[in-house]
């Protein structure tokens, strides 16, 4: 496995029936990582190509996820924060989002002012694909609305 991949990898805990939300637009490599981890632990992807912001609005169940991935989707949405309280709330307490975007849409400080003002905690940003940034965040309990 080339070295970012398994960097990438090594995001996800080593834990039984994860269960991930990844949205995806077009960043396809990530797609047979993903399913590897989701199958080592016996867990559930939940996957959803992106067609539109309008698309990605629906219901959440609340604490469904240990993970929701967004690959490549947050410059193309006008609602960022309604989308990121969409997803904060279908994260388990002690969750992460992950958030890919293109690093020539120079974004990342973006998303992170988006993710701190969503009650996003532990925010970072990860340089180890070519074209993608990575952004890590955490919704932790007890703080902010991870209750």
């Amino acid at each position: 496995m080339h070295k970012s991949l398994e960097l990438f990898t090594s995001l996800f805990g080593d834990v039984p029936n994860l269960a991930i939300l990844h949205i995806n637009n077009g960043v396809d490599f990530l797609n047979p990582v993903i399913e590897n981890v989701v199958n080592q632990s016996d867990g559930k992807l939940d996957y959803t190509d992106f067609s539109s912001e309008h698309a990605l609005k629906v219901r959440m169940v609340p604490r469904t996820y240990e993970y929701v991935i967004l690959s490549d989707i947050l410059d193309f949405c006008e609602n960022k924060i309604q989308l990121l309280k969409m997803y904060y709330t279908a994260l388990e307490n002690s969750a992460n989002i992950i958030i890919l975007t293109k690093k020539s849409s120079n974004s990342v400080e973006e998303i992170k002012n988006l993710l701190e003002e969503t009650q996003f905690r532990a925010i970072n940003d990860i340089d180890i694909f070519d074209e993608y940034i990575i952004v890590t965040a955490k919704k932790m309990h007890m703080w902010g609305n991870g209750l």
